[in-house]
């Protein structure tokens, strides 16, 4: 019969204890009646030498491997990922260290992955800004000429079409910074079928290349769920993420179900996602949601759908496989209403933007200071709030909008790029702030990126003080319009 080795150090310590017990039985014997004699005296001299041994076998088989083990977690917890333990034995502490060492591995592959993924983020701020300013310059060109009552009907057509693909293009992108960048948790009232939309826009372009028809029904009169939208956000897309990937390995018809409801209680608020892939395999159904258990080989880190149901718990929901006799897989998550009745969100503004008479002057007598690096920015926005009766005053970076200032020029508002060379927008407001804190309250900030912030030291400056490039003109003026009404309040 082949040895277990899982039972090999059961069987030394069981051993060691019988030899002891054994051991310790003759001693007392020897004390208490033959003390004197030979036999009790050889008694002694022999657990005199073999104690020691078995101490010795002791901390050789147990003791040592337990400390070299106890090393190895302490390193791994000071954020040493490469450290391994010797697989000395094939015992049960061989296996331990025989799993720590698989786990080390794992831990260290998933941390690779994920600094490239939190590198691409990093590059993907950049790109986001460089990427914003010409679809503003583009948009800001065409809500420009469509302000004019006497464009041609055929140009008005082009020139909406110019901007609704910039406003999709633009859309897009922000969805994309929003989901690789959450930043701090924000817990909010939510509707999930924004959520949801959010979500289905930011994985629409696979459905066309993989041939794969979007179904199912949102409730409109969903109730609202308190949570985090970005994280919530997170969750969808990675279950729309895993059924377009399921997807792929059948034939079409492709089909992606997603659906919302409020389950028979009426106390929940659910999300279904399903699709009519291969499903998933009975032998992996069980640790479906543990850390590192994936259906994608090396594509796949295992922690997404771990990563997804510690979120929705978050929120004081679950998530959750749901059983179904048809082909596929079905996800369905779900969340507790709101307890007391919160607003709805408004709805979003339509993406075309109208023309405005040319007589409308809803910013006369406001003065603006524009200090942006990209001119085809700048004087787009100089031109369509001059139209709306403003005073303008532009600045190609922080130090020309100081010296605007310093020339007198005393603006209402100050719209300022975050991003700019020679001084940057952060720059520029902190000095505004340490010589003259009346205007630095004046600013509103432009940028194509504002997930850094916090870095840039403006983790204090209000979320409405802040404009997403690319903002629509007619936005623009909106918001500047309500600016100087708060202030003046």
């Amino acid at each position: 019969m082949p040895r277990n080795p899982s039972s090999s150090l059961r069987v030394l310590i069981v051993g060691v204890v019988v030899a002891a017990m054994v051991y310790g039985a003759a001693l007392t014997l020897a004390l208490t009646e033959n003390l004197g004699s030979a036999t009790g005296i050889v008694v002694l001299i022999v657990g005199a030498v073999l104690l020691p041994v078995a101490l010795l076998i002791v901390r050789r088989r147990i003791w040592t491997p337990l400390t070299q083990i106890e090393r190895a977690i302490q390193a791994v917890s000071e954020g040493d990922l490469s450290t391994q333990v010797a697989v000395i034995r094939d015992d049960e502490l061989g296996t331990v260290a025989t799993h720590f060492n698989h786990m080390t591995r794992a831990l260290r592959d998933r941390a690779e992955e994920q600094g490239r993924f939190a590198a691409a983020g990093e590059l993907l701020g950049g790109v986001a800004h460089e990427v914003n300013n010409p679809l503003m310059a583009i948009a800001s060109h065409a809500e420009l000429r469509l302000a004019d009552g006497n464009l041609p009907a055929e140009q008005r057509n082009e020139m909406q079409s110019i901007l609704r693909q910039a406003q999709r293009a633009a859309k897009l992108l922000r969805g994309l910074l929003r989901f690789v960048r959450a930043g701090e948790k924000r817990t909010a009232a939510v509707n999930m079928n924004d959520v949801v939309r959010s979500a289905l826009d930011l994985v629409s372009y696979r459905f066309t290349i993989d041939e794969i028809s979007i179904e199912g029904r949102l409730d409109p009169e969903l109730p609202i769920v308190v949570g985090d939208a970005n994280r919530l956000e997170q969750v969808i897309v990675n279950l729309l993420s895993n059924a377009l990937d399921a997807l792929r390995s059948v034939k079409p018809p492709r089909r992606l179900i997603v659906d919302s409801f409020i389950d028979d209680t009426g106390g929940r608020v659910c999300v279904t996602v399903a699709d009519n892939g291969p499903g998933v395999a009975p032998e992996i159904t069980q640790r479906l949601f543990r850390p590192f258990a994936s259906t994608k080989g090396i594509r796949g880190t295992g922690l997404g759908l771990y990563i997804s149901r510690q979120l929705v718990r978050e929120a004081e929901g679950e998530l959750d496989l749901v059983k179904q006799l048809e082909a596929g897989a079905r996800f369905l998550v779900w969340l507790p209403c709101a307890r007391e009745a919160v607003p709805r969100a408004p709805a979003a503004a339509p993406q075309a933007t109208p023309a405005l008479p040319a007589a409308t002057k809803s910013l006369s007598g406001i003065r603006v200071l524009l200090v942006d690096d990209e001119e085809l920015i700048r004087r787009p926005m100089g031109r369509f709030l001059s139209k709306r009766g403003a005073e303008i005053r532009e600045a190609g970076d922080g130090q020309a909008g100081l010296e605007r200032l310093q020339e007198g020029f005393d603006p209402h508002v100050i719209l300022a790029d975050l991003r700019m060379p020679r001084m940057d927008g952060a720059e520029f407001y902190e000095r505004l702030q340490k010589d003259r804190p009346a205007l630095a309250e004046r600013v509103l900030f432009l940028s194509g990126d504002i997930t850094h912030l916090a870095g840039r030291g403006l983790a204090e400056v209000p979320r409405d003080r802040v404009l997403v490039k690319p903002v629509e003109l007619a936005e623009l003026e909106r918001r500047i319009a309500a600016f100087v009404r708060e202030k003046a309040a």
